[in-house]
């Protein structure tokens, strides 16, 4: 990928209260095709969005709001959008409790090595989770979607990953949109939720090689992101849905 799709000028949205805000347009498909711009939005949390901020994103053509923070993250910084009038609010709990005790289970691994082996254990465990996620990005809705976790990097770069999937975009690119984040966050920090009291410095990291890691486990597995997608049950017809909203 040209160093231009990275830092194209419409990727960052011009909003303030919230970090990682990023739009997953321009990227180009393996077949000459681009992903479209104020379709989907990658972002970190948004409990702290102003209200001139919610209209930035509204005005960019965002129509719904996924959140897929867990209930007590909710709950300790609820969404700005939960009850908004002009956009749809709709949560779906990536990990959920399945992994509050989680503890990498190679101790000699590299950071990003076991990073990736908690998105391959999440991508598994969670895939039910996925595939709602993947039922309302493809419901017959006008506007865009906007997902987001708490930074913007671990639930959100694996969806946003699998999305730019769908959209045909080569995985080298789908590894340097995922490492952008590093360059979004002004303190990047990782889901401490999964755990808490000792959350592990690879939490912290958002190195290409890791999601380059997660996609090989996929083409392994499923034999493609596409083929993970149809094993979780995310139908033909909405893969094709989502697709159609993400390509001119």
């Amino acid at each position: 990928m040209t160093t231009s799709a990275l830092d194209h000028p419409k990727r960052a949205l011009p909003i303030e209260s919230a970090q990682n805000v990023r739009d997953l347009g321009g990227y180009k498909t393996a077949d000459g095709a681009e992903t479209r711009w104020h379709r989907f939005v990658r972002a970190g949390d948004m409990d702290q969005m102003t209200g001139t901020d919610q209209q930035r994103l509204l005005d960019h053509g965002i129509g719904t709001i996924v959140d897929l923070r867990m209930d007590k993250e909710i709950a300790a910084a609820p969404n700005v959008f939960t009850a908004h009038r002009h956009a749809r609010f709709v949560i779906h709990d990536f990990w959920g409790k399945r992994f509050d005790a989680y503890r990498s289970k190679n101790k000699t691994a590299s950071l990003d090595q076991k990073l990736a082996a908690l998105y391959c254990e999440g991508l598994v465990e969670s895939g039910f989770v996925i595939a709602e996620i993947m039922a309302t990005f493809a419901d017959d809705r006008t506007g865009g979607y906007a997902f987001h976790c708490r930074s913007g990097k671990d639930r959100t770069g694996l969806v946003a990953a699998l999305l730019l999937a769908i959209a045909g975009v080569p995985a080298p690119t789908i590894c340097d949109d995922y490492g952008l984040t590093a360059n979004f966050l002004i303190s990047p920090d990782a889901d401490k939720q999964i755990d808490p009291n000792q959350p592990g410095a690879y939490l912290r990291g958002c190195a290409p090689a890791t999601m380059a890691m997660t996609l090989g486990f996929l083409d392994q597995t499923f034999g493609s992101p596409l083929g993970y997608l149809q094993h979780i049950g995310v139908t033909g017809a909405q893969i094709s849905a989502i697709k159609s909203k993400l390509l001119d």
